[in-house]
């Protein structure tokens, strides 16, 4: 769980940054699940799903923001 909420953040950290698309972050966060799933142990899924909504969460206030900004 470690390795992935590690990943997962350095995704929604360099997409903060403007460094990664909207499109390129999801599909990052998306590979770091479909990685992270086959070692998943039990019991692992509430966490999981908390961190993934978290990262949503940010993401999405994120695009927000950049839709209120002037062009």
């Amino acid at each position: 769980m470690d390795v992935y909420r590690r990943e997962t953040r350095e995704v929604v950290r360099r997409f903060l940054e403007n460094q990664l698309t909207f499109d390129s972050c999801i599909y990052s966060l998306d590979g770091a699940l479909v990685r992270f799933i086959p070692r998943m142990k039990p019991g692992q899924l509430r966490e999981l799903r908390i961190e993934m909504l978290a990262n949503n969460e940010v993401v999405m206030k994120e695009m927000e923001r950049r839709g209120r900004e002037p062009t």
